[in-house]
């Protein structure tokens, strides 16, 4: 998930924000993908239980000729709560956006961007504050971004799942399908003896990103314990990196084995913030007799992003299509109007595309270890 923002204005404040963008077709390569809508959540500021659909025209923003507006689409109905994540799910039966979790209700709402629906879902099988959430086919998986052991939130079961296979999983639509428990990263505390029990660890997920049929997370850089995958079709977690993930959030596809995300310096966030390019693979090995008991192993290269100076901060990244991305800050500007000064969300959103994809891949494939001295090239637009 996206790192989170604090911002002040009309009817949207504190501001729990992710992306959301429409699905994009990768066949095309020019600058009308950034003709589809990108789409923000954020809590009011009057409100911190209520949310607003934000709509971005990105088009504007790529064009270069003036500012992206943004307009608010709807508001989410009373009974969402505090702390519930977002994220944008996919079917052949269209595109929603999903918020999960929140207090002790952890209830599920689903927004329809084309009709300006919501639904209700159907709750968790146990309270989340502020989970993972993860798009993946048409499925939504929901991991405990703090598991605990005491309660009364973030539980088990830790991981579960929602599918929109065979639409909007909704009373209201007819259709009524339940989160589905899946099994805990291996680690999260689920044995404790009695003595951990008294003083339980303490675990957040920072890191994750999808790749093909594997869902990788990485917990705090302060714990060092690698990188597991989960995968969806056999629903089993392996590792398959010793060290964590080396960015922070969520590692955005961008085309590829190439993701774009916020990397991290020293076990920490980079005090500037930086977005890098990430070049990821994974091997499985051959299904011999011999081989049966390794694992798949990843590999990671990372290239610094080259844009303007100083002006990326910890992004919210948004895809755009092949080979394509923006990143978006968030901001408050104040505005006086006669004796009252009112604040208003700042939104800045910067398109950026790569040029050389195929020589960076095939850099990658043939060099290994090597390619990490490749400067990566990029076009960019700024608004």
């Amino acid at each position: 998930m996206a790192p989170k923002r604090k911002a002040n204005g009309d009817s949207v404040g504190g501001s729990q924000a992710d992306e959301f963008a429409k699905p994009s077709d990768d066949t095309k390569e020019s600058s009308a993908e950034f003709a589809k809508p990108v789409y923000l959540v954020a809590a009011r500021d009057d409100d911190p239980a209520a949310y607003s659909v934000l709509e971005i025209d990105a088009a504007a923003a790529a064009g270069g000729d003036e500012p992206p507006r943004i307009r608010t689409v709807a508001g989410l109905p009373a009974s969402s709560e505090p702390g519930m994540s977002f994220v944008a799910a996919h079917s052949k039966h269209g595109s929603w956006i999903v918020g999960v979790g929140g207090g002790l209700r952890a209830g599920t709402i689903i927004f329809d961007p084309r009709t300006l629906k919501t639904f209700h879902g159907p709750r968790l099988g146990y309270p989340k504050h502020e989970p993972v959430l993860i798009s993946h086919g048409s499925e939504v998986y929901a991991i405990s971004r703090r598991p605990r052991v005491v309660p009364r939130i973030d539980c088990e079961p830790w991981f579960e799942c929602l599918s929109f296979n065979k639409g909007v999983p909704s009373k209201d639509c007819g259709l009524w399908v339940s989160w589905s428990d899946l099994p805990s990263p291996p680690f999260f505390p689920s044995f404790l003896n009695p003595y951990e029990f008294r003083n339980p660890p303490e675990i957040s997920v920072s890191s994750y990103a999808v790749m093909g049929s594997y869902i990788l997370i990485s917990p705090q850089p302060e714990l060092v314990v690698g990188t597991y995958a989960f995968h969806v079709v056999n629903k089993t977690w392996e590792k398959i990196h010793d060290e964590n993930l080396p960015f922070v959030g969520q590692a955005l596809p961008i085309g590829g084995s190439l993701f774009a995300a916020c990397p991290i310096s020293n076990n920490s966030i980079t005090a500037s913030a930086s977005a890098s390019v990430f070049h990821m693979s994974i091997k499985v090995p051959p299904s011999t007799l011999v081989a049966a008991v390794s694992n798949p192993s990843l590999s990671i290269q990372e290239f610094k992003l080259v844009a303007s100076e100083d002006k990326i901060p910890w992004p919210l990244f948004c895809p755009m299509g092949k080979d394509s991305f923006c990143f978006i800050r968030l901001g408050s500007s104040c505005r006086r109007q006669s004796r009252k000064a009112s604040k208003k969300l700042k939104v800045s959103l910067t398109a950026l595309w790569i040029e050389n994809t195929e020589a960076i891949m095939t850099h990658c494939q043939s060099q290994g270890a090597k390619a990490k001295d490749l400067l990566v090239a990029f076009q960019v637009k700024e608004q």
